[in-house]
């Protein structure tokens, strides 16, 4: 008897022993696990979870999505979000974070979805709004295996902006060719005796000549029907051809048609000019209407498709997609980044995204409300939209070549012909680097 006493005793203990080391071992949450912070297995244990958010949008449409991010940690008090957005350090700080395989938990793709972030981004076809994504931007975010890269929440339909009241000043329809764009900058010129700059670049800044070359080298290289796509694409364009493009940015203040502080001013004087009724043009997209609004609430800007260069040739959008959200695929958070990711999801959230930027939504089911803009985008519904030049033709590395150089091409340091010439040098060593 006294010996099955002292039997069950041992039992007793050893189960009390065990049920205390599996306590332990789990940090009282009933999985398998360590208890550190930020885990996504620890949901619902009491511990907080905190998500590296990072994107390269800047101004007010970072504003929004920051206002966003506030609201959904107030609805959901166990995710802190570290919400980055570092400006033009982004994309070199992305650079250094991919070579570490170090990325943020969630982060913008900035239209480099597939081509550069491909590799690191977790499926999210599986999430409840892939469904919804709308067609127009589904081959930029999405591939043919059915991966879903990223989130859209607004989708890029760019061109060339303008000034309605100063077109309909002097009676000059929108231009559909280049031609045409030269033709109104000449009467412009003409008629306001100098007073209205035809065409306004803040070319200080850099990226927005960048955006002169990106958005003309479409018409003059891949939009017509006999194009230099392929020749890009297999290593074998002839450079030369590509001294038109140049050529026609050096012409445009040579013949007086850019305002003379292009070099010095700045993205923000562009708005200033456009908003004062002192510019007629600029070759920024749809976004920067918005930012001249505040300036004058009065103002009516007008989008346009980019004119064609080629003859028989028709005009087009730059597009592809703008505003993103990814989740890192090795991220120690997935679920929570993908709660997170939801919640811009919702519509109205979509809504204050993509009318921040005055652009379509990336998900259907969501109506456009892009203010002046929303004529414009049914106006123009049927013409083309190409994705940007430098995503699909040049490698990594490249924007910032046309940005410098276009500051060296109108400084008078570089000809046409040495701009070409430094593009191919970048294009064929940034093609091995990559």
């Amino acid at each position: 008897m006294k010996q099955r006493k002292r039997s069950v005793l041992l039992f007793t203990v050893l189960a009390c022993v065990l049920a205390l080391s599996a306590c332990g071992s789990n940090g009282g949450n009933g999985k398998s696990g360590n208890g550190v912070e930020g885990d996504s297995g620890n949901a619902g244990s009491g511990k907080q979870i905190r998500l590296n958010v990072s994107t390269n949008v800047v101004g007010e449409q970072a504003k929004v999505l920051q206002e966003i991010t506030e609201r959904f940690m107030e609805e959901n008090p166990d995710i802190k979000v570290d919400f980055s957005a570092p400006g033009k350090e982004y994309e070199n700080m992305m650079k250094v974070k991919m070579a570490s395989s170090d990325m943020p938990d969630v982060f913008a793709t900035h239209g480099w979805a597939k081509q550069r972030y491909g590799e690191f981004l977790e499926d999210l076809s599986g999430e409840a709004w892939a469904a919804q994504i709308n067609e127009a931007i589904r081959p930029s975010v999405a591939d043919e295996s059915g991966k879903v890269y990223v989130l859209p929440m607004d989708q890029d339909k760019s061109g060339p902006t303008y000034n309605v009241d100063i077109l309909n000043e002097y009676g000059i329809e929108v231009p559909s060719t280049y031609e045409e764009l030269l033709a109104a900058c000449e009467i412009i010129k003409t008629k306001s005796g100098g007073k209205v700059i035809p065409i306004h670049i803040g070319g200080a800044d850099a990226w927005p000549l960048g955006q002169f070359f990106d958005f003309f080298a479409t018409p003059l290289l891949v939009s017509a029907e006999n194009n230099e796509g392929e020749a890009l694409l297999n290593g074998t364009f002839d450079w030369n051809k590509f001294d038109v493009l140049p050529q026609m940015l050096k012409d445009l203040q040579d013949k007086g048609y850019l305002n003379k502080d292009v070099l010095t001013s700045k993205y923000s004087d562009s708005a200033k000019a456009f908003a004062e009724g002192k510019a007629a043009f600029t070759v920024i997209g749809p976004y920067f209407i918005e930012e001249a609004q505040k300036i004058n609430p009065e103002l009516k800007g007008g989008l346009m498709p980019i004119p064609s260069i080629v003859p028989g040739d028709t005009p087009t959008f730059a597009g592809g997609e703008k505003t993103t959200w990814g989740v890192w695929n090795k991220s120690k958070n997935i679920e929570a980044a993908k709660k997170y990711v939801a919640y811009f999801a919702k519509p109205e959230n979509i809504t204050l995204v993509a009318k921040s930027n005055q652009l379509p939504p990336g998900l259907n089911g969501v109506d456009i409300d892009a203010g002046q803009l929303t004529e414009y985008y049914e106006k123009y519904k049927d013409t083309r939209v190409l994705p940007y030049f430098d995503r699909v033709y040049l490698p990594n590395g490249m924007w910032d070549v046309m940005c410098k150089n276009g500051q060296d091409l109108l400084s008078g340091g570089i000809t046409a012909r040495e701009y070409s010439e430094n593009m191919k040098k970048e294009f064929e060593r940034l093609t091995v680097a990559n």
